[in-house]
């Protein structure tokens, strides 16, 4: 059950770092921590990790077991992660004046996405230890 969490929380990063986020305007402001854009993305995260666990939960749900907090926790958890590293990600590219044609700036984006990725083992390592 725990990896088929890890894969969800995967294939819901992808579906909401690439497939939904062109969607918003296309401005710049994701550097600043009143960012609209920023913040509807990190939503769309969080919504996408509570269906994760809505899933997971309702499975455990069945077996007996009542962890409906576990949809509420990490979906803010998801929601103000996210938002940190994407807003730490464009601020150090913004210090640094780089541009999407840039090595520097892929090499950035490399780290993080794997950053996110290290988000949902966490969010899978506790929710194996303290709710399933």
């Amino acid at each position: 059950m725990i990896l088929a969490v890890f894969f969800l929380l995967i294939i819901k990063h992808f579906v909401c770092d690439f497939a939904l986020q062109g969607r918003f305007s296309q401005t710049h402001d994701k550097h600043l921590l009143t960012s609209h854009k920023g913040h509807l993305h990190a939503t769309d995260h969080a919504v996408g990790t509570a269906l994760v666990f809505l899933f997971a939960s309702s499975w455990a749900l069945a077996q007996g077991q009542k962890i409906f907090t576990t949809i509420i926790v990490f979906a803010v958890l998801d929601y103000i992660l996210h938002f940190l590293v994407d807003w730490l990600k464009n601020n150090f590219v913004l210090a640094n004046n780089w541009e999407a044609e840039s090595r520097s700036f892929w090499i950035l984006t490399s780290i993080d996405q794997c950053m996110h990725t290290v988000c949902y083992l966490l969010y899978v390592i506790l929710f194996d230890i303290y709710f399933f």
